[in-house]
């Protein structure tokens, strides 16, 4: 049999230890949610990264700046000349770090 003193050692630990997992379960469950912030298409990413984006403007093929708004440049390639696949890419944009990359793809349309 158990003295009091020991008794009351083992129901103060006892409570202390079950008062610490209920604190780390309420700390663990109740930590605030943050928002995630919305994710951007790849190819919205791609664009505002690249300094240079050819697409299809009034069925010729442009070269934009980095804003997109108004083509840098309109060339006389016309797309409805191009394969399918081509005019999806120029669709959805074709990306271009420099202006020789750009020229690069423009070549490969126009042979």
């Amino acid at each position: 049999m158990m003295n009091k003193t020991t008794l009351r050692t083992l129901i103060i630990g006892g409570g202390v230890v079950l008062l610490g997992i209920i604190l780390i379960l309420c700390f663990t469950l109740l930590k605030p949610v943050v928002p995630t912030p919305p994710t951007v298409p790849e190819s919205s990413m791609a664009a505002a990264q690249s300094k240079y984006t050819l697409r299809e403007y009034q069925g010729k093929i442009a070269l934009y700046g980095s804003d997109l708004t108004e083509p840098e440049e309109v060339f006389e390639i016309y797309t409805d000349t191009l394969p399918e696949m081509d005019i999806l890419r120029l669709q959805e944009g074709i990306t271009a770090d420099s202006l020789e990359e750009a020229q690069a793809y423009l070549d490969d349309f126009d042979s």
